[in-house]
């Protein structure tokens, strides 16, 4: 009886210290990739503003990826989205800024809003590198995309 009193309140004082810990992540994080494409606003716009255009070159918007996008808010420079999946909604945007004429950089961000859960906590550490070579290829798509029916006559 001693053993199963003495696991029980390590167990307690485990999950207890690990909240605690947990409590020092942000609820909200933030992962950030960026491209420089050399096309004009008019090629690159109806792949970002439509929903159509993100399933051409976003690998978590194709159809059966298992979520569904929606576009909640477009203008000149920005696009909003949100992203549902498995009961979990992602926010992404995509910024577009013309630094230099005939270059666009495109910024995609993706939100991720946690539970106070500390396993949804801790496993938010490893977003970046779950998401970050997912978000440069559907980058690197949209660079394609964009550059291809840019150069051509």
């Amino acid at each position: 009886m001693k053993i199963f009193k003495l696991i029980l309140i390590s167990a307690v004082a485990f999950f207890l210290l690990m909240l605690a810990f947990s409590l020092l992540i942000p609820s909200r994080v933030r992962i950030s990739r960026a491209v420089d494409i050399q096309t004009s606003r008019q090629e690159l716009m109806p792949l970002v503003t439509a929903t159509a255009g993100w399933e051409k070159w976003n690998s978590l918007a194709k159809p059966g990826a298992g979520g569904e996008l929606a576009i909640t808010k477009v203008t000149d420079s920005l696009v909003l989205a949100r992203f549902e999946t498995k009961g979990h909604h992602i926010e992404n945007g995509l910024a577009v800024y013309e630094i230099k004429p005939g270059t666009l950089t495109v910024q995609w961000y993706m939100d991720f809003y946690l539970s106070w859960y500390p396993w949804e906590k801790f496993g938010s550490i490893l977003y970046d590198k779950q998401f970050g070579p997912v978000m440069e290829a559907d980058l690197k798509q949209l660079k394609t995309l964009a550059s291809s029916s840019f150069n051509q006559p």
